[in-house]
């Protein structure tokens, strides 16, 4: 289980660790008792971080509550329980983004070298049960890759409730109307390409559905409504939230709030230009809250099921905290994790009311 320390033990550990390999300084703390405060509310740090990643791009709690870890740099896939014993591993090179079906299969973004020596984006499938959970035993299949297209990369992995999935693909070269780097591509139960998800426009713009240089996409628990991330570097909006709608003249993805809509205009979390470079999202299935991390701004995010900015919110845009570059996030049993691909290492927050 895992195991918290008392605020004067974390304080202590603060003070000599401050973030997993570099020197903290006095000026990140917020109190006397090293939490992170925000109005009325503070976030406490469970010490230790999980240590011994480079680089880690993304984080996964999956359905068979084990946590995965894309430990890009070292070309590895981790599975951990959540008091952080590193259970299993897996070679695979530069893994970038995560996912689980209902029948348990692992499904991960990495890379592959290809015999003319290019390096391939490309989406594995990992079958956990049928190797009993033994991560470096279990079969892994190439289900896609696209070696006419090298520079693409596939960022982002969303899995639907009835083993769909949804993949997030960037790339530098959009200048096709027909088939653009950038798309988000939807895949059966069987690995089978079904088609674009043509909700999301590719191109650089204003419009809330305008889709340029994603990162992320999270999944809503048992549901098909997804949060997609993006820099705002020629769009509007870092955040992008697709509610699923069934109809006999519509089936697809619509914007949840419009900002085109004079009543939906002023909320907060499609308030124009309020990211810099989301990097990761993650949302909690019970209060379907949503954290999102914005790796240019070193915090996390907050937001209610109505698109309010909730006062949790965290890092350095108000207090200089430990983040340094978050690119990845799970959340359970009231416990947000996040990955620091700067940091090398696995950050853990509760709420200091979850203390009392």
């Amino acid at each position: 289980m895992m195991r918290t320390i008392s605020i004067a033990a974390a304080l202590v550990a603060l003070l000599l660790a401050g973030g997993c390999d570099s020197k903290f300084s006095l000026d990140t703390l917020a109190d006397a008792r090293g939490s992170y405060v925000v109005g009325d509310t503070s976030y406490i740090e469970i010490f230790p971080p999980f240590q011994g990643f480079d680089g880690p791009k993304d984080l996964l709690i999956g359905n068979d509550q084990l946590m995965y870890v894309a430990d890009t740099r070292n070309n590895r896939i981790v599975m951990m329980n959540l008091a952080g014993t590193i259970i299993g591993q897996r070679p695979i090179l530069q893994p970038m983004a995560l996912g689980q079906d209902q029948r348990l299969d692992l499904l991960v973004s990495g890379v592959v070298v290809e015999a003319s020596g290019d390096s391939i984006g490309a989406i594995f499938r990992l079958r956990l049960v049928a190797a009993a959970h033994d991560l470096a035993a279990a079969e892994l299949d190439t289900v896609w890759k696209e070696p006419a297209r090298p520079r693409r990369r596939f960022v982002g992995i969303g899995v639907l409730p009835d083993n769909q999935y949804l993949i997030l693909r960037t790339g530098p070269d959009n200048s096709s109307f027909i088939d653009p780097d950038t798309r988000l591509l939807r895949f059966n139960a069987a690995d089978e390409f079904i088609t674009p998800v043509g909700d999301l426009r590719t191109r650089a713009g204003t419009g809330i559905t305008d889709m340029n240089k994603p990162t992320s996409i999270g999944m809503f628990r048992n549901s098909r409504d997804f949060v997609l991330l993006q820099s705002s570097e020629g769009v509007a909006y870092g955040a992008i939230w697709m509610v699923y709608t069934s109809a006999p003249d519509f089936e697809g993805w619509l914007p949840k709030f419009d900002p085109a809509l004079q009543d939906q205009r002023f909320i907060e979390f499609v308030r124009p230009n309020r990211f810099i470079m989301p990097t990761a999202v993650v949302i909690d299935g019970n209060r379907k809250d949503i954290f999102i991390a914005d790796a240019a701004q070193d915090s996390i995010f907050k937001f209610d099921s109505k698109g309010a900015f909730r006062n949790e919110s965290f890092g350095g845009f108000k207090t200089g905290g430990r983040l340094k570059n978050p690119t990845g996030m799970a959340f359970t049993d009231r416990t947000l994790y996040v990955a620091d691909a700067t940091a090398n290492c696995i950050f853990r927050y509760r709420l200091s009311t979850e203390f009392q």
